[in-house]
């Protein structure tokens, strides 16, 4: 009979991280994260050296939209020092599968097109992630080149439970949460709400990345990790309105503000990869979100 399997996950108190190791209680698993571990330090990292079946890769240094202003250098820097320690160890270690987990920063800003795994590459990066961008790319040619049996995992943008609310590391659903739970009459929003975006439930993302790990076969490539359904601000935004029960004035900004118009990522590569599709629709996906943030 096998054994328990064996995981290695770095980057273990981490939000995606810990939804990861929620759903497979049964795995052996192996957590690091800075509380105990220092993976910009060789000397560290490679004291982790020993047998796991999958090395799952959560780690970063990475934030929101005013985290990445704010440390553009240190996200580069941070991010490769890490990097290059952890391609060192799962050298060493030889898993069965290296498992990146990635987001969507990789892609070109690229106009009005469903985006798939092979506009994946360019130098060219949406000015808001150029660091981290450029940082995950590094780690992408890396294994390849080393010949780690990986899957690099972009994932669209993710929401749920337990995700950031506060202002310097909180992405779009959170920070709408915050502010509407923060607000008495009036919200003022940036740009006009038209963008299209790709929310994927936290839990479906955790299924996903697990499901990976587990395939035979590597397909050594990039994946999308979406929902692959179109999705504006302002419809996120009057659907968490109603869940508050608020009366409150939306009052809608420039169009300057709107950032990329629309970011839908193709999984249909996911689809055939590891038979799933995500479970969890947005409508439910936001109630049960909002219902987590107002116990």
């Amino acid at each position: 009979t096998m054994g328990k399997v064996k995981a290695l996950l770095l980057g273990s108190t981490g939000w995606i991280g810990q939804n990861v190791l929620a759903q497979r209680q049964e795995w052996e698993w192996t957590c690091v994260s800075s509380a105990n571990y220092d993976l910009e330090d060789t000397g560290q990292t490679m004291e982790l050296v020993s047998e796991y079946d999958y090395v799952i890769h959560c780690a970063g240094f990475y934030g929101g939209l005013f985290f990445n202003k704010k440390y553009q250098h240190q996200i580069l820097l941070k991010n490769q020092q890490m990097n290059i320690n952890i391609c060192k160890l799962v050298k060493e270690i030889d898993p069965k599968k290296f498992v990146i987990v990635g987001s969507a920063c990789v892609y070109p800003p690229k106009a009005n097109v469903l985006l798939t795994e092979d506009m994946i590459g360019g130098k060219e990066f949406h000015p808001s992630v150029v660091y981290s961008g450029m940082a995950k790319m590094h780690l992408l040619e890396t294994v390849s080149v080393l010949g780690i049996e990986h899957e690099f995992l972009v994932v669209s943008n993710a929401y749920g439970p337990g995700e950031h609310t506060s202002f310097e590391r909180s992405h779009i659903i959170g920070s709408l949460i915050n502010k509407i739970k923060n607000t008495k009459k009036e919200l003022v929003m940036m740009g006009t709400g038209v963008g299209v975006r790709d929310y994927i439930y936290i839990k479906d993302v955790a299924e996903a990345i697990c499901r990976y790990a587990e395939l035979d076969v590597a397909t050594n490539s990039a994946t999308n990790i979406s929902n692959g359904v179109e999705t504006t601000v302002k419809q996120i935004i009057e659907t968490l309105l109603k869940h508050s029960g608020k009366d409150i004035n939306l009052v809608w900004g420039d169009a300057k503000d709107d950032g990329v118009k629309y970011k839908v990522l193709d999984n249909s590569k996911m689809a055939k990869d590891i038979k799933f599709s995500p479970t969890t629709n947005i409508a439910q996906g936001l109630q049960q979100t909002w219902e987590s943030f107002n116990v």
